[in-house]
């Protein structure tokens, strides 16, 4: 009797959580603008581990008011239905010219009749090239945004202008890609092709276009935090999910050990893709996702097929605001969600 009570005061429970840590590793990009770069070895690196994409659209944000003077740039950043944000930004401070260095400063237009006197209007991308013709820096609206937010890019901006003003997305698909490429998956993608032939444009632009305001977003998963967990459970779900109970002997100090310290899953398992897919896809419940995943948590091949009771992800470098009908969320810059106070609401 005394043996099995000993046996008894040694068998504890344990269960596992895991927090996953999601980032993007280059701003958005249109749809548009994504047939040319995927064709650039550089982008593609940046591209290689990334796993989640998603498919967003806002109105077409484009350059007004661009006047190029000394080591200057003067414009504003519009979509013509909200205020616009006057920037300006110095090269030289910004490391991308020398005191007196000439640089070529390419202006490309969505208009079919560009203009050629300042200020230009309708411009959808700047690009800087030295004099010897190599490129510098590119950006779109939505690029130097995301630089200034995400990679404190020197911009000043208007005092009271609202930085997240056109940062506001509706998502229409989330997928995955763990077999392939990321640029590989998306070359011909049916769903991508659906949205951008039945989608319309919804800005007030002359220009806007579906290319133009759909946008791709690239997420990299780049850490995993396991958060074991010794005590008693009784089967109540723990943040809605039924607990996967694991039975531990406490003087196997091995096995103990063993569960405490050593995570079942690593960086690079497809178990997180499948996880993180599932997730946002459940929170958000796309038009163009035919799965919602109704049963979420309980998913092939996700993080309770690995013992994880639940899951929490953490989104990083992502200065968007992500909408449907069904789920919202806030932009989240260097580890912190922005207010909703702080950030663009969409309309």
């Amino acid at each position: 009797m005394e043996d099995n009570e000993k046996i008894e005061e040694t068998i504890f429970q344990g269960v596992r959580f895991a927090n996953i840590y999601a980032s993007t590793v280059y701003p958005l990009v249109s749809a548009w603008e994504f047939e040319f770069l995927k064709a650039e070895n550089i982008i593609r690196e940046r591209w290689d581990n990334c796993t989640i994409y998603m498919m967003v659209q806002r109105p077409l944000t484009y350059f007004d008011k661009v006047v190029i003077e000394d080591s200057y740039i003067h414009f504003e950043i519009t979509d013509g239905m909200k205020p616009p944000l006057p920037c300006r930004i110095n090269l030289v401070a910004n490391g991308l010219c020398e005191v007196g260095e000439v640089v070529d400063i390419s202006v490309e237009f969505y208009s079919k009749t560009p203009g050629n006197e300042q200020p230009l209007r309708n411009v959808g991308a700047l690009r800087i090239f030295r004099s010897d013709g190599t490129l510098v820096v590119w950006w779109s609206p939505q690029k130097i945004l995301y630089e200034m937010i995400v990679n404190n890019l020197e911009v000043e901006i208007a005092e009271g202008s609202e930085l997240f003003a056109f940062s506001d997305y509706k998502v229409h698909y989330i997928g995955k890609s763990f077999s392939q490429k990321v640029w590989n998956r998306l070359t011909g993608h049916e769903k991508m092709q659906r949205i951008l032939t039945i989608e319309r444009e919804v800005g007030t632009s002359p220009e806007a276009r579906a290319p133009f305001e759909i946008s791709l977003i690239f997420l990299n998963l780049l850490g995993l935090d396991d958060a074991p967990m010794v005590g008693s459970f009784d089967g109540t779900p723990i943040d809605g999910a039924k607990p996967i109970i694991h039975t531990l002997d406490l003087d196997d100090e091995e096995a103990l050990g063993d569960f405490m310290t050593n995570s079942p899953v690593k960086l690079g398992d497809e178990a997180l893709t499948r996880e993180v897919e599932a997730m946002l896809i459940h929170q958000f419940r796309p038009e163009y996702n035919e799965i919602k995943f109704d049963n979420y948590p309980e998913i092939k091949g996700g993080m309770r097929s690995k013992g994880y009771t639940n899951t929490h992800l953490r989104l990083e470098r992502l200065p968007a605001f992500l909408f449907t009908d069904h789920f919202s969320m806030v932009p989240v810059v260097d580890g912190e969600a922005i207010s909703e106070n702080d950030a663009a609401e969409p309309e």
